[in-house]
């Protein structure tokens, strides 16, 4: 009696860890390209209501080092007193991502250490930590579990926990999402830092298919900070899917010397 129980109890709960493996994956899979280009402009808006936007340009290439690890390329194209400001992440296999920040009045790349990927990207409510894992889901560094289905924004989506396993460096002491059930896009997204206080919020919104590439891509995505009260609003426009970019952009020096 008692080894049939625990047989039915080991099918009855183990689908709920395979489901939300599965339901990882195919995120991970919709958000896969080879390369990606296009357009960003996001305004950051103040408890106070102040307003300050940004225009830039991304360019993202698969690196080969690993099945989902990517270079990232963000250049400022407006205003005029940050235009040519720019940012590049590299992603490796097994360590630490590398970034790097280029000021065009010093003409040098900074280094951005390991230890400050919890700093706000040039003053939005977007961290150094947020860009790596909008070009992918670090699936081996958390244990996710699925809580069940809801409604976002009139979309079905899975809804996940995801729980950093232990040494892993992150501000974030869970992550609650949302996979919308038909794209496997990120639908939404709860923040909580270490004390277990909800920290921020993330929504994607105006999912649509990119030309004929097949995939799928939120044009607008909203991250708003709940302990400060500031939120960044982020549009985008002219996606490019696997139509080529320039190997050689990903670097320190095209940042440099271009």
């Amino acid at each position: 009696m008692i080894l049939a129980f625990t047989l039915i109890w080991t099918v009855l709960t183990a689908p709920a860890f395979n489901d939300a493996a599965s339901v990882m994956e195919k995120h991970r899979q919709a958000t896969s390209v080879q390369d990606l280009s296009g357009q960003l402009t996001y305004t950051n808006i103040s408890k106070s209501g102040r307003k300050q936007t940004r225009t830039l340009q991304q360019h993202i290439l698969r690196t080969g080092e690993g099945a989902y690890t990517y270079n990232l390329l963000l250049e400022f194209i407006s205003p005029q007193d940050v235009a040519g400001t720019s940012t590049l992440t590299v992603q490796h296999e097994g360590k630490d991502d590398e970034q790097w920040l280029y000021l065009p009045a010093l003409r040098m790349s900074k280094r951005i250490s390991p230890s400050k990927k919890s700093d706000r990207f040039m003053g939005t409510e977007i961290t150094y930590e947020d860009l790596s894992g909008y070009l992918s889901e670090p699936l081996d560094d958390y244990e996710y579990t699925l809580l069940g289905e809801e409604t976002v924004n009139g979309r079905p989506a899975h809804k996940i926990e995801a729980i950093p396993k232990q040494g892993l460096r992150t501000q974030y002491g869970k992550r609650q999402l949302w996979i919308d059930k038909a794209t496997h896009l990120m639908a939404q997204t709860r923040f909580f830092d270490q004390k277990g206080e909800l920290l921020k919020t993330y929504e994607a919104t105006e999912i649509r298919p990119i030309g004929t590439s097949g995939h799928y891509r939120a044009h607008r995505i909203k991250m708003e900070n709940i302990q400060t009260g500031n939120t960044t609003v982020v549009q985008y426009s002219g996606f490019a899917i696997n139509e080529g970019v320039d190997a050689a952009m990903f670097s320190t020096t095209w940042m440099e010397t271009r």
